[in-house]
């Protein structure tokens, strides 16, 4: 019975030994595009919205704050918005509230802070007023919105008149 012969040495090894990526070549590759796709999308997408929206939560949070501290101190607490300094305060009788965070005066301007670049306060009303305070049972003294702009998109943040319950939502 004939048998092949087998191929000689250098054949066979340089067979076997073609040019490739070895896996961890590869998975570095997807490593270093996944990093480069994470810092840049956020880019690539409008950070308009995320900006307004987060502004939005941001004076959902802050309006819930004045509340709770109306509620807490059993005296009335008042948000006031200036809409050209683009800009809100948080104020009990004795003034401006000190923000327990930063321990500066509670003021909120989108126009300095890096996070709300682009977040305008469009339009405020409050039974035709800028201004919404809280009593000593977290009732607010008038129902109503504030709309905070960026690019095309707007947010609603909205105060119920009588239960005093705050949401935010998306305007067509």
């Amino acid at each position: 019975m004939l048998r092949p012969s087998p191929q000689p040495p250098s054949l066979a090894a340089s067979s076997l030994r073609r040019p490739a990526f070895t896996l961890v070549e590869l998975l570095v590759v997807v490593v270093i595009l996944s990093i480069a796709a994470a810092m840049v999308v956020p880019y690539a997408i409008g950070t308009s919205e995320m900006s307004c929206q987060a502004a939005a939560r941001r004076l959902m949070a802050d309006l819930e704050y004045a509340q709770s501290q109306a509620i807490v101190t059993q005296t009335p607490v008042t948000v006031t918005f200036d809409g050209s300094a683009n800009s809100y305060t948080i104020a009990n009788q004795s003034g401006t509230l000190i923000h327990p965070i930063t321990k500066k005066d509670y003021v909120v301007d989108f126009d300095i802070e890096e996070t709300f670049k682009g977040v305008t306060i469009s339009f405020v009303s409050f039974d035709s007023g800028t201004a919404v305070s809280f009593d000593a049972l977290g009732a607010p003294s008038f129902g109503g919105t504030v709309d905070l702009a960026a690019g095309s998109w707007t947010y609603r943040v909205m105060v119920a008149a009588v239960t005093g319950r705050i949401s935010v939502s998306l305007t067509p």
